[in-house]
C-alpha cells in the first residue's frame, strides 16, 4: 500500500510497535483487542515490525500466530530477527555479557538472576505458562536479574560499568543487562535501511508504551503513546513528536491503525 504522505509525494507506510501494553494487554497477555487492527495491515499489506524486550523465540511464536513476516526487534534493541528463523545480533551477546554477573551482582542489593529462579517461580511471578517462561530465558544479548535495588541508582551504576560497554535498564518486571550501545532506536534504523533496499520512500509510525521505546519514537516519522498518562509528560520531554492516545493498550493502538489507514488520510 502506497501512503499520500503530502499532496503529491506517496510513500510506503510501515508501523513499528511494541508489544507487551501495546499489543498485548498487560493483564492476560492477549492480543484479542488488537487482533482486527493487525489483520488490517496484513490485509492491507503494510508491514508491522514488532519492536520489543521480548526474545527472539517468544516473538516467533507471536509472528506465527499473527500470520507476520517481517523482521522485528528483540530484547531491547540487542538483535534483529527474521521469518525464516535467522538473526543478527547488534551488540554483545549472552555470553560475554555473562563474564559480568559477579561483578554486577556485588553492585546491585539482593539481585537475583532471572536463569536462577525456577520456572514455576518465574511463572508465578510473570503470569506466563511454564512454556512461554521457557521462551522468555532463551536469551540471546540480554541478561535478566530481579533486585530490591531503587531504579534512581541505575545510573550511578551505570556509571561505574560503562568502561565495560555494558549497561543496566528499567522494564516493567524486571531489570536488564545488555550492551550499552544497542537500543529500540538503532535497531529500528537498522530495519529502516533494510526496507530502503525495496521502497524509494517510507513514512514510519512507530507505536509503544514505555521509557524504553522512547528510541523508537524517535527514529520514526509519528510516534504514538499508549501508555500511563503519568509517564508521558517524562517521554514527551525526550521526544517533542509523540502523541499520547486517549485509549490505552491494545484498545489505543487499534484507534491509531484504523485512523492511519483511512483512506486520503
Amino acid at each position: 500500500m502506497l501512503w499520500f504522505r503530502n499532496n503529491d509525494t506517496m510513500a510506503r507506510l510501515i508501523v513499528f510497535s511494541d508489544i507487551d501494553g501495546t499489543i498485548l494487554d498487560l493483564k492476560r497477555y492477549s492480543f484479542e483487542k488488537s487482533l482486527l487492527a493487525i489483520q488490517r495491515l496484513v490485509t492491507m499489506d503494510i508491514p508491522l515490525v514488532l519492536v520489543s524486550s521480548k526474545t527472539h523465540s517468544e516473538i516467533m511464536k507471536l509472528c506465527g500466530a499473527l500470520g507476520l513476516h517481517n523482521p522485528f526487534v528483540f530484547e531491547n534493541g540487542a538483535g534483529i530477527g527474521f521469518a525464516d528463523g535467522s538473526y543478527t545480533l547488534l551488540g554483545k551477546d549472552v555470553q560475554e555479557l555473562s563474564n559480568h554477573k559477579t561483578m554486577i551482582r556485588a553492585m546491585v542489593s539482593n539481585c537475583i538472576w532471572a536463569d536462577d529462579i525456577p520456572v514455576h517461580e518465574l511463572s508465578f511471578y510473570t503470569g506466563l505458562s511454564h512454556e512461554d517462561v521457557a521462551l522468555m530465558l532463551q536469551r540471546k544479548a540480554s541478561l535478566l536479574f530481579m533486585a530490591e535495588q531503587l531504579p534512581a541508582t541505575i545510573d550511578s551504576i551505570n556509571n561505574s560499568i560503562g568502561d565495560y560497554g555494558i549497561a543496566i535498564t528499567t522494564g516493567g518486571k524486571f531489570f536488564t543487562v545488555q550492551d550499552s550501545q544497542v537500543n529500540k532506536g538503532r535497531a529500528v534504523q537498522h530495519i529502516k535501511d533494510l526496507f530502503q533496499k525495496r521502497y524509494d520512500d517510507m513514512y514510519t509510525i512507530g507505536i509503544g508504551d514505555g521509557y524504553n521505546d522512547i528510541d523508537m519514537f524517535n527514529a520514526v516519522d509519528e510516534a504514538y503513546f499508549v501508555g500511563d498518562d503519568t509517564l508521558f509528560s517524562s517521554i514527551k520531554g525526550q521526544c517533542n513528536k509523540v502523541i499520547m492516545t486517549q485509549r490505552k493498550g491494545p484498545d489505543g493502538f487499534s484507534d491509531i491503525i484504523n485512523t492511519i489507514t483511512q483512506p486520503n488520510r
